[in-house]
């Protein structure tokens, strides 16, 4: 690697307004971005799982593309079933289903469509939204940070002026 070198030190209002900028784009990856999970036949049951708290839903969305019958199991922490339904699909059909959580603790979800393909869409709806913390935090810090910057072009353009005496 070269050599050392210098750099001019950033401003803190760069640090603030990076810092918020990136809190804000996370924030909207954390939560727009949610990509369908292509499951094939031979795949065994989709299993997914998250730590909930009381009042917390998994959203489940399943497209089967062949009349099938759906197993959507529920599981707690001692991998306990909490609850077990199936539903009979015809070929394309929809099935959306929320299960709400009663208890904090680790839950899992296991869905089966019994050899066909589908598509399965998941999503976790919180009740306290503590997910969205970073919108406004990464707002109040960029907005904090553009008007530091304001204030510091302003203080650089103010000439001072001064009286030599001779």
């Amino acid at each position: 690697m070269g050599g050392g070198g210098t750099a001019p030190a950033m401003k803190m209002s760069d640090v603030f307004i990076l810092t918020g900028l990136t809190l804000l784009l996370g924030g909207l990856f954390m939560h727009a971005w949610v990509s369908p999970i292509d499951h094939a036949s031979e795949d065994p049951p989709y299993t997914n799982g998250a730590s909930m708290m009381k009042g917390d839903a998994f959203d489940l969305q399943i497209v089967v593309e062949e009349e099938t019958t759906l197993r959507i199991v529920l599981l707690d922490e001692e991998k306990a079933v909490l609850s077990a339904e199936s539903f009979v699909l015809a070929k394309g059909q929809e099935h959306r289903e929320s299960i709400t959580i009663e208890t904090a603790g680790y839950y899992t979800y296991e869905i089966d469509t019994k050899g066909v393909n589908a598509t399965i869409e998941t999503d976790i709806e919180r009740k306290y939204m503590i997910d969205l913390l970073p919108f406004p935090i990464g707002g109040i810090l960029l907005a904090f940070g553009l008007y530091q910057r304001k204030e510091s072009e302003e203080a650089a353009n103010d000439v001072m002026d001064a009286e030599l005496e001779a």
